[in-house]
């Protein structure tokens, strides 16, 4: 009765540790990449998310021992975590004062990665001992999606979002509230030292565990089957989205939050109709399935594939965590969390990542741009076009004319952030107009009369180039741009609808010629420093891309062949993982068995 009252009572502190612990990572892991990549300019993004799968490699295994023999787990927690924090807020210290560098940021973030990885398995074994079941594991991780959930909707609506670095202080704060709060947490004693006599393994001592046939191909099956799935998966998403031209990818996306929750609370009754093997063989077979829906163009399929996100994760990762908890004996169990964080979230992350990347590269758009005549772009006055580009004989490769979806798409309304925003009025759009710009203008050319500093002066005359930039724009009128879908009118694109176009409907605006589309006499490449300019696209220049995606003369293009032709092969992308973890299913349902309890 004492027992089962004080599960009772430890339910809600586990649930608040489990919010934080997620909100932790969430509230860098999506806004991170965007300001990495617009406010700091960085390169080399994918190895500042790399800080948590190769925290993952080097400290859990370490971690895991300390916990089981000598110090409790809540305390490790809370060193680990106050460290973590501290490495955050020096982050968003570095953003706000001006000194970023990717050296310095990679450092810090990989020490958080070191501190917050072990935290993974440490917060599993508290959860676990203190629950009256493992079973009732899932009832406490859901409140790490909606840790991860909430804590975006303050960032997104309070703190700026990607735009500024207040997310650093989010995640560092959240990450010392926790450090403090782990203090608090029922006491998860360590087994003890080592008896006289009685030699020491460290970390290496959860590897006895692979004497049994069974929790071998356990391993081997999960473990290889991670590979392809979430760091293969989140990489991709976006990018997938966009280019099936799918609506409100970001929106979208959220499907996947919205379906865990769901299956993470379905889990115990699963587990408890159906054992932890075909649990387990239900998350792989999801992840086979849903990436063979991705592979299909139809967007109701691709939706569904989305859904199915919840059985992916719960069934698949949480399961095996629960499943390493009700083998693992007792001096083991925080060492062998640790090791399932090593493997799915440390190695097959990393491995993953780089599966996609591999996979991406080798499957390149067809259509990344087109070719028109050097003749039907117009440069920038008092400029002229790159040296070595003849008007008159020579082509440059310029973007396709985009194709706009019509539909108004309710799936808008899943992205909670956005509807965050505009509860607090922060989507209004802000204009720059002519006036306020003039009067930029002046102020910049008395203060730049006034300074004797050289350096200043030629500061403030690129300032004011820019400025002049500006007005010519604004003066010019709203930019021309070519929609097909408001030339088609709903319609395939087709040579007789090209036909019918206004000639003056073809002029596009704003279109970046960069070093890598330039195209000379179509066979020779000469790379020239970027330029903005007008592009005029013909009738027979449409028809003839038309032709070359179509493959014949007589085509007939819907907008969504019309992305088809600019996407990454999606299809492989998507259906070699699906094979590879269809392979993993079949192993683990021929030689797989339900764990027994060691306690």
């Amino acid at each position: 009765m004492t027992e089962s009252k004080g599960a009772v009572l430890a339910y809600p502190r586990l649930c608040i540790a489990y919010f934080c612990q997620f909100a932790i990572w969430g509230s860098w892991a999506v806004a991170l990449g965007p300001y990495a990549d617009k406010v700091l300019n960085l390169t080399s993004i994918g190895w500042l998310y790399n800080a948590i799968p190769l925290g993952a490699l080097i400290a859990p295994l370490f971690i895991g021992p300390i916990a089981d023999r000598y110090f409790a787990a809540q305390k490790v927690m809370s060193v680990l975590h106050f460290v973590g924090g501290l490495a955050l807020l020096a982050c968003g210290w570095l953003c706000m004062s001006g000194m970023a560098t990717f050296p310095l940021l990679m450092g810090l973030m990989l020490l958080s990665g070191i501190c917050y990885m072990p935290t993974m398995g440490l917060i599993n074994s508290v959860v676990f001992k203190h629950l009256p079941s493992p079973s009732m594991g899932p009832y406490v991780f859901v409140f790490g999606t909606i840790g991860w959930i909430i804590v975006n909707l303050v960032i997104a609506g309070f703190c700026g979002g990607a735009e500024t670095p207040y997310f650093f202080f989010v995640g560092g704060g959240v990450s010392i509230f926790l450090a403090l709060y782990a203090l608090t947490l029922p006491n998860t004693p360590p087994k003890g030292a080592p008896a006289p006599g009685e030699k020491s393994s460290g970390g290496l001592g959860v590897l006895s565990l692979f004497k049994n046939f069974s929790f071998c191909i356990f391993v081997l099956c999960v473990f290889l089957a991670s590979v392809p799935a979430c760091n293969y998966f989140f990489p991709a998403q976006g990018l997938f989205l966009t280019e099936r031209g799918y609506p409100a990818p970001v929106a979208l996306s959220t499907l996947n939050q919205f379906s865990e929750i769901f299956l993470m609370l379905a889990l115990p009754f699963c587990i408890a109709k159906f054992g932890l093997k075909k649990v387990l063989l239900i998350g792989m077979a999801a992840w086979s399935i849903r990436y063979f829906c991705f592979a299909e163009p139809y967007f109701a399929i691709v939706v569904a594939g989305l859904l199915l996100h919840g059985f992916c994760y719960s069934f698949l990762y949480v399961a095996a965590y629960m499943y390493a908890e009700k083998v693992a004996p007792a001096h083991l169990k925080a060492s062998a969390q640790s090791m399932m964080v090593f493997l799915l979230l440390g190695v097959g992350q990393i491995l993953g990542g780089q599966g996609y990347d591999t996979m991406r590269g080798m499957n390149p758009p067809k259509f990344t741009a087109m070719p028109v005549a050097a003749s039907n772009v117009t440069v920038p006055e008092g400029t002229r076009l790159p040296a070595g580009v003849d008007a008159g004989t020579d082509s440059l490769m310029v973007p396709l004319p985009i194709w706009s979806d019509a539909a108004n798409s309710p799936f808008r309304h899943l992205d909670l952030a956005d509807q965050v925003q505009r509860l607090l009025g922060k989507v209004e759009p802000r204009t720059l107009t002519l006036e306020a710009l003039e009067q930029a203008m002046e102020s910049l050319k008395l203060a730049k009369a006034k300074t004797n500093d050289q350096a200043e002066a030629l500061r403030m005359g690129e300032i004011e180039a820019t400025i002049e930039n500006a007005l010519t724009v604004l003066t010019a009128g709203d930019p021309k741009t070519v929609d097909l879908r408001k030339l088609l009118d709903g319609k395939p694109l087709t040579p007789d609808a090209i036909n019918a176009m206004d000639r003056e409907q073809l002029v596009r605006d704003n279109v970046e010629i960069s070093k890598t589309s330039a195209c000379c006499d179509t066979d020779t490449v000469k790379a020239f420093e970027p330029f903005m300019t007008s592009v005029r696209y013909t009738k027979d220049d449409l028809k003839a891309l038309g032709k070359a995606i179509a493959g014949k003369e007589n085509f007939e293009l819907t907008r969504a062949d019309w992305f088809a032709a600019q996407a990454h092969d999606w299809k492989k992308i998507w259906q070699l993982p699906a094979i590879f973890i269809a392979g993993c299913f079949v192993v683990f349902l021929l030689l797989g068995r339900n764990p027994k309890d060691n306690d």
